[in-house]
């Protein structure tokens, strides 16, 4: 699978290199799961940014089977029968976990994908997946800021939309009030110009805590119906057992959908049960 292949490639990376005349190292004292920690509470202390090649290749290893099962369950919710192909738009694509749940349900020969970033330092991963992918075609756009070059740049043909721990990364600079003026730009840019031929599946993952945008993505489908688009299907997941996030429906299991050695969870502290909350649309 190309969770393994791009799993283990990271983990052979990580393990045969070392933090090198890095600017933080003194402050993280070479440890990446305190690097990550600084970033994920917003701490920012150490850095701001993802731009560190062992820090991605510890992420990938951390993360990956979390974000992928997340999606995957996502994908079980609809029905992908009435999806001739998957055009798939990845915005803050990362290391496509999204991309690999693809390939784990068996889509990906009739996938084409495109995934957006800002981090220029995902190029190594970037090419590895490229070159490892049964999907049709790949292609990834890196130091694309996805909150400022949608403003003149309409992207054509796309029928699955995933947003994935992205809008948490930007909440809190932006507010809700932002995020409604990206959902607007998201809809004319991307929505108005989706393939004629398909729905189209929008999959915001992210995650599930009020103070990081979660509450605000409904905001979405008002956009969406406001500019004349009809939703025709609605799901709000969750895998917590707690009911913060409006009207959402628990899902049956955290449970990862991976199976992950001991020694490599305790190698990457690896983030094991699904928790996050998902906003799930179709669009005609």
């Amino acid at each position: 699978m190309l969770i393994d292949e791009v799993v283990n490639f990271c983990d052979n990376d990580f393990s045969n290199n070392r933090c090198i005349n890095c600017e933080k190292s003194g402050l993280c004292e070479s440890d990446c799961s305190k690097c990550l920690n600084d970033l994920h509470y917003h701490y920012n202390r150490i850095r701001c940014d993802y731009a560190c090649e062992q820090l991605l290749d510890y992420y990938v290893c951390r993360y990956s089977h979390k974000y992928c099962s997340e999606i995957i369950y996502a994908l079980e919710t609809v029905d992908l029968s009435k999806y001739p192909f998957f055009n798939v738009l990845s915005l803050g694509c990362g290391a496509s976990p999204d991309l690999m749940a693809f390939d784990y349900m068996e889509l990906s020969p009739k996938t084409r994908y495109m995934g957006l970033d800002i981090n220029n330092s995902l190029e190594k991963i970037h090419t590895f997946i490229s070159s490892h992918s049964s999907a049709e075609h790949i292609e990834y756009h890196r130091g694309f800021d996805v909150l400022e070059q949608f403003d003149n740049c309409p992207i054509s043909n796309c029928n699955v939309l995933i947003i994935e721990y992205l809008i948490s990364s930007f909440y809190n600079s932006i507010g809700e009030k932002g995020l409604c003026l990206w959902f607007d730009k998201l809809v004319k840019q991307i929505m108005f110009n989706k393939s004629k031929d398909s729905p189209m599946l929008v999959i915001i993952n992210d995650a599930d805590s009020i103070y990081v945008g979660r509450d605000a993505f409904p905001k979405l489908r008002e956009a969406i119906e406001r500019n004349g688009i009809k939703v025709s299907n609605e799901l709000r997941r969750r895998f917590k057992t707690q009911n913060y996030y409006f009207d959402s429906q628990q899902y049956y299991s955290c449970a990862n959908k991976f199976v992950i050695p001991q020694g490599f969870s305790n190698k990457y502290k690896v983030a094991i049960r699904c928790e996050s909350a998902q906003l799930i649309l179709e669009v005609e």
